[in-house]
């Protein structure tokens, strides 16, 4: 394979040897920027945030997200009715949530997000068979990522503020995809 062609992308399940490079994506400045926080991220950040998703401790799967064998990115999903807070946010509350990104600044713009969330339905089948939408709300300035969405299926649909901790308010997008409707 040259590095002109499609890169092969992967997923797998997360393991806390990862959340060295979770730290390093999420220091990226393509990255930090959408992410919550009051500072920029630390390894006792990254520990806390995910190593008890990575544990199952808490009901969020969390997966790598790997083009051509390297680990590139990261992916999470969870129940959105395991969130209260964001389920009043959703129009199914019993929607899958999804979020994810491409950490390696290399491996943007190159089919990545595509690959990964299209790797990611089949996933996301097999570990919730019973569901029927799939939900993603990123930041509405991030239109990259909403662009990602419409393209492998989703509808953008109603905007919503949430508060972040800091006190001000991140303005993201619903997308919704129809997991019958869509994937067959």
């Amino acid at each position: 394979m040259t590095s002109e062609s499609a890169p092969v992308v992967a997923l797998r399940g997360m393991t806390r040897a990862d959340l060295k490079d979770v730290l390093r994506w999420r220091l990226a400045p393509h990255v930090a920027r959408w992410f919550d926080t009051r500072g920029p991220a630390t390894m006792a950040e990254v520990e806390a945030r995910y190593g008890p998703r990575i544990d199952g401790d808490e009901p969020t799967r969390m997966w790598v997200v790997e083009a051509n064998g390297r680990s590139v990115g990261m992916l999470q999903d969870y129940l959105i009715s395991d969130h209260p807070e964001f389920a009043v946010l959703t129009p199914d509350p019993a929607a899958i949530g999804v979020d994810y990104l491409v950490g390696e600044p290399a491996w943007l713009r190159r089919g990545i997000g595509t690959g990964m969330l299209r790797r990611w339905f089949s996933v996301a089948r097999a570990g919730y068979p019973g569901a029927t939408t799939y939900f993603a709300a990123p930041d509405h300035r991030n239109v990259a990522s909403r662009q990602l969405l419409v393209r492998v299926g989703f509808a953008e649909g109603a905007w919503f503020d949430e508060p972040k901790p800091d006190g001000s308010v991140a303005t993201l997008v619903g997308h919704s995809l129809a997991v019958t409707t869509v994937l067959g």
